[in-house]
């Protein structure tokens, strides 16, 4: 029997979590002014969780499966909580830093460890719907946040955001520590250590096939969210406020697009049109989004739709997680490995479009965006392959295609 409540609370523990990477970027004038932070350290302050999940996601997602996902989801979130009160209750650049560090490993932790709870939480038949669920967390919780931020920041500063944050990732850690969790199935398999884990995972060619299609679509999924405020202010002629609103309302689109990618798993679409689908919109769209030739409103309509496609995907690829692990006690760890190649390309991506503007303008970006979605087009294509493969030897375990 799927148990819908557990899933309801990774989901909020999972937005909670993201509020504390929507908090920065609105804060980020006051800390600068108060802090004297420059713009290369503000961009690290942003991309800090990203570059530590890049590096180490995978090493975090065993340390979750050995933990148990409830524990490391209750753990991660009392580092969010910590990290972000000592955040508010400093004026030293130095220890902001070392706050957003403890962050960041409690973002990783709830967010590679939230698919294994989901995964012992639902049915088979599910799990596609479950983890569409999941996979809105980001997107609400940055949007969130986002769109608050504006009304927030006048009055209490960014310290407010940091403490409003951090009483919201309450909530969830409180249902966690009363959450009634049955007694863990055995696996038949021994204590597995931490190389033989990785090993396992890393051996897997749907590790790196989920990972790359995951890299690449957030390289180009940040870009251009990344850079929207900027370009709807400086091409567009929006102002502030307005194109921080506007951006959070696109980026909660996402959130749309995640639960209509399961709905189309739960209805048996395969996973492989899923990903191909959405690639081949995120090109399109991104043509009108960075089009100079096109009205403001087709432009952000544009922007909407590249975020309710680009949707699709994340849905699909956290689905597949339970059903391609290496084993059922390797979940957390698999994800980590996942969700590594979504890091990476959220810490490279916006660096490469930002690069290709400043030597070619606005107009390169759309191809940039080509570029990144054709290999996520190419994986995909890939994925089918070894699916197929999987589904010859193993069709129990194969899945939906």
């Amino acid at each position: 029997m799927t148990r819908w409540g557990h899933v309801t609370i990774a989901v909020l523990a999972g937005i909670a979590a993201a509020l504390h990477v929507g908090k920065v970027p609105p804060a980020i004038p006051l800390l600068r002014s108060e802090l004297g932070i420059d713009l290369v350290a503000a961009g690290w302050l942003m991309g800090l969780s990203s570059a530590l999940g890049a590096a180490c996601g995978i090493l975090i997602g065993r340390f979750t499966d050995y933990l148990t996902h409830r524990r490391a989801m209750i753990l991660g979130l009392a580092l969010l909580i910590a990290g972000s009160l000592i955040g508010a209750l400093t004026q030293s650049e130095t220890v902001i830093f070392a706050s957003r560090v403890l962050e960041s490993v409690g973002l990783i932790m709830v967010s590679v460890a939230a698919p294994g709870l989901i995964a012992a939480s639902v049915e088979l038949r599910d799990i596609g719907l479950a983890f569409a669920l999941w996979g809105i967390w980001m997107p609400v919780g940055v949007a969130v946040m986002m769109m608050i931020s504006p009304f927030l920041l006048p009055s209490f500063g960014w310290q407010g955001s940091w403490i409003f944050a951090a009483m919201l990732s309450v909530v969830p850690m409180v249902a966690l520590l009363t959450m009634k969790v049955p007694k863990p199935r055995a696996t038949g398999h021994p204590t597995t250590s931490l190389l033989t884990a990785v090993s396992l995972t890393a051996s897997r060619p749907m590790s790196w096939i989920l990972s790359g299609i995951f890299a690449a679509y957030s390289a180009s999924f940040m870009s251009v969210f990344g850079f929207l405020p900027t370009l709807l202010i400086e091409e567009m002629g929006t102002g502030l406020t307005a194109a921080s609103i506007m951006t959070a309302l696109a980026v909660l689109a996402n959130g749309v697009g995640n639960v209509v990618g399961g709905v189309f798993a739960r209805w048996g679409a395969p996973r492989w049109v899923l990903i191909a689908g959405p690639c081949v919109m995120l090109t399109l769209t991104a043509f009108v989004v960075f089009g100079h030739d096109f009205p403001l409103w087709m432009r952000y309509g544009a922007s909407v739709l590249y975020a309710v496609s680009g949707g699709v995907l994340p849905a699909t690829i956290m689905g597949s997680l339970p059903v391609y692990a290496p084993r059922r006690d390797l979940v957390g760890t698999f994800s980590g490995f996942v969700m590594q190649g979504s890091n990476i390309g959220q810490v490279f991506g916006p660096m490469l479009l930002a690069s290709i503007v400043a030597a070619s303008g606005w107009q390169g970006a759309p191809f940039y965006i080509a570029a990144a979605t054709g290999l996520g087009l190419i994986l995909a294509l890939c994925l089918r392959q070894t699916e197929r493969r999987i589904a010859a030897t193993r069709p129990e375990t194969a899945g939906t295609m």
